[in-house]
């Protein structure tokens, strides 16, 4: 991904899981928000990529209580492995949150460009694999 392109869902991303795939698609949407917004100048813009950042921050919690539940309830045995990847990251951007609220010029963007490419190669690694085990059970 190059760090000016605009991210988009796209069937590479798809993992076989429609709950999954939705909720994946949906943080790819924020994120181009993010970007979207941060391509623009003025407060106005900056205003809205701080509130799609709060918003991505918690979709992205959201999304992951979702995707544990999932797990759980389908046995994955890769379930801690992932869980701890989740918790990771996580607190990676609570750090990052820091500088956006205060309003450190780069850290909105900054944090774009982290969840866009952290949340590319979580997918096509880590959820793919899920997708996989839970295809082999049907």
């Amino acid at each position: 991904m190059r760090d000016n392109a605009i991210v988009q869902f796209g069937p590479q991303y798809h993992v076989g899981i429609p709950q999954v795939d939705q909720e994946h698609q949906q943080l790819f949407a924020i994120v181009a928000r993010i970007q979207q917004a941060l391509e623009q100048d003025g407060d106005t813009a900056q205003n809205e990529a701080r509130r799609a950042v709060a918003e991505l921050l918690e979709y992205t919690r959201t999304h992951f209580a979702s995707e544990e539940a999932l797990m759980e309830a389908a046995a994955y045995p890769a379930l801690p492995a992932h869980r701890e990847l989740h918790r990771e990251l996580l607190l990676q951007v609570g750090e990052m949150e820091l500088r956006v609220e205060v309003g450190e010029p780069s850290a909105s963007l900054d944090l774009s460009r982290f969840l866009a490419k952290w949340l590319i190669n979580h997918i096509q690694v880590a959820d793919q694999r899920f997708g996989a085990f839970v295809a082999e059970r049907s």
